[in-house]
């Protein structure tokens, strides 16, 4: 099996290449011919690999550097890249997933319906590619990128942390030894066949917008100023009044979830916090009788995700599962996210987090909202903001919905499609 990443330029795509490459695959790196792709592309072509750097970690894994194996390869021959694949990995914004299936459409990849992975996908991708390359063509959405990584040199790769637990959803028609690849390419994700636990459970959309739009003129202020500005801790831990927004658009996406029928837990009409502790006790105490021995405990992470795959939870409930801050019932978002270690250092804000993460969170949600008639008046006055400060109609450009039938794309999220 060989692996596509396609992006390899992006912080994402050489994690991906490099912990792939770690593990003996053969993986394909593609780039497009820009300053960043070339310089990329000729840094790990040059030597034939790639550094992969770890800091002090539960693994003992340590940086090392990471070879080519036999059929491993760099390219920006988009065509050369899809012959050589057998499941792609778009490690790109999802801005950008369009274009990229536009490109991919166009060198072949429909020829071999090769699986696509979006990494992370948001919210409602498939019906927009399906547009692209037919009718449930075979999709893997992430509900979240599995790195927190970065790229410090172009023939290097900075893994952070590999995140816990996440869910990733088979969309369109899998043969099954596709289904078996993806499974031993992500042995730690729950998989389900229900888009909206993966569409819906979209935190960046609850985190990353309106506290950048609502902070905008600090950050900023700070950015022509040269100073640092500490996103979360800042933009939320500090700011009680920005966390009671985010809880109040939260409380939207669960309305949705609770609407379509799914299973929630943090809905404030139905909490659950009973079951989530006894789940979250119970996974806890397997975990630290099998500390040291990895692969038993992402099959415990996984078999809990699968218990929890079909559930929407709330943004501190995520907290809990994808960074271990342990849930605290009746505690304000704002509280939680000041508990929580990865947001305690310094998290610069990025413009993505307005020009990405609007068209393909927010612009959904309100959409969805207003299908099942839900006041979502908060989400629209984040939009209209987010657009101004761009200078677009981030709805007009977003993924609104406006071609598909409210019946359709409530088949879809439930899986009926």
């Amino acid at each position: 099996m060989a692996i596509g990443i396609y992006g390899l330029g992006s912080q994402s795509g050489r994690a991906y290449f490099a912990d792939y490459l770690s593990k003996g695959y053969d993986v394909v790196g593609y780039a497009r011919s820009s300053t960043n792709g070339n310089a990329v592309l000729d840094a790990i072509h040059s030597i034939r690999g790639i550094y992969l750097e770890r800091p002090e970690n539960s693994n003992h894994e340590s940086s090392r550097f990471v070879p080519f194996t036999e059929n491993s390869f760099v390219t920006s021959d988009l065509s050369v890249f899809v012959q050589n694949v057998d499941i792609v990995i778009i490690a790109l914004p999802s801005i950008y997933q369009e274009e990229s299936v536009r490109h991919l459409n166009s060198a072949g990849i429909w020829k071999k319906s090769i699986p696509i992975v979006l990494s992370p996908s948001r919210t409602i991708a498939s019906p927009y590619l399906w547009e692209i390359l037919g009718k449930n063509y075979p999709i893997v959405c992430f509900s979240t990128c599995p790195y927190s990584c970065k790229a410090p040199k172009p023939n290097t790769s900075f893994i952070k942390r590999r995140k816990r637990t996440w869910v990733a959803t088979l969309e369109g028609d899998f043969a099954k030894e596709q289904v078996r690849m993806v499974k031993d390419m992500f042995p730690q994700a729950a998989i389900s066949r229900i888009p909206a636990l993966t569409s819906l459970n979209n935190i960046g959309a609850i985190f990353h917008c309106a506290t950048y739009v609502l902070n905008y003129g600090e950050i900023k202020r700070k950015q022509e100023n040269g100073e640092i500005y500490s996103f979360y801790m800042e933009g939320i831990a500090q700011k009680y009044e920005v966390g009671e927004i985010l809880e109040k658009i939260d409380q939207i996406r669960l309305q949705i979830a609770h609407k379509l029928g799914l299973n929630t837990f943090g809905l404030k009409e139905n909490p659950r916090e009973d079951i989530w502790r006894k789940l979250t006790n119970g996974q806890r105490a397997l975990e630290e009788e099998h500390e040291d021995e990895i692969e038993i405990l992402r099959s415990i992470r996984r078999l809990f995700m699968e218990y929890l795959n079909n559930s929407i939870i709330s943004a501190q409930h995520w907290l809990d599962i994808t960074y271990g801050v342990i849930r605290q019932e009746g505690e304000c978002l704002s509280d939680t996210i000041g508990r929580t270690p990865t947001y305690q250092k310094n998290s610069v804000p990025q413009f993505r987090y307005i020009e990405e993460d609007i068209p393909t969170g927010l612009v959904p949600f309100e959409a969805l909202a207003k299908m099942l008639n839900i006041e979502c008046s908060i989400i629209t006055d984040i939009i209209n903001k987010g657009s101004k400060i761009v200078g677009k109609d981030l709805r007009k450009i977003g993924r609104n919905l406006k071609q598909f039938s409210k019946e359709y794309i409530i088949d879809y999220l439930k899986g009926i499609i």
